[in-house]
């Protein structure tokens, strides 16, 4: 396999960071985009561990500006991106009527906005070169809410 350079959102636990290792396996450069800094350390251990190259970039994917400033460090870090996983989001655990409006908003900013801004930042960098590849795969967080 030729080597690729990958990002992935959400890389710090979970879907995430299992992903972030298994591209590493394959002896990919890696992004590792998330805010939490301790898992984004220990995701780029798993990375380097498994025979790739990690960049952790400390970025809130509910904000456009720090995603595209994300993807232009992984850039200039690692080089042109060939595949961008979108990984990040996030949940409240607890019956619908319990959930605040702060917390509905901040699980669709990043579930939702997050997905649509790691998209584009993605196809900006990817277009001008007419190559890349952004996965699509679902998370659904509609059990979460449902509970009365």
């Amino acid at each position: 396999m030729q080597h690729q350079t990958v990002v992935i959102t959400g890389a710090s636990a979970g879907i995430g960071r299992a992903t972030a290792r298994l591209f590493g396996e394959r002896g990919a450069s890696v992004g590792l985009i998330a805010r939490g800094e301790e898992g984004l350390q220990g995701s780029a251990r798993d990375v380097e561990e498994a025979g790739g190259k990690a960049l952790a970039v400390g970025a809130d994917v509910a904000d456009y500006e720090q995603v595209a400033a994300a993807a232009r460090q992984v850039e200039e870090t690692l080089g042109p991106i060939d595949v961008w996983v979108n990984v990040a989001f996030t949940s409240v655990f607890s019956p619908f009527a319990e959930i605040t409006a702060e917390e509905f908003r901040r699980v669709t900013e990043v579930s939702y906005l997050g997905f649509v801004y790691g998209t584009m930042a993605a196809l900006s960098r990817m277009r001008p070169r007419n190559r890349g590849t952004i996965p699509a795969a679902g998370i659904s967080t509609t059990g979460n809410f449902t509970r009365a």
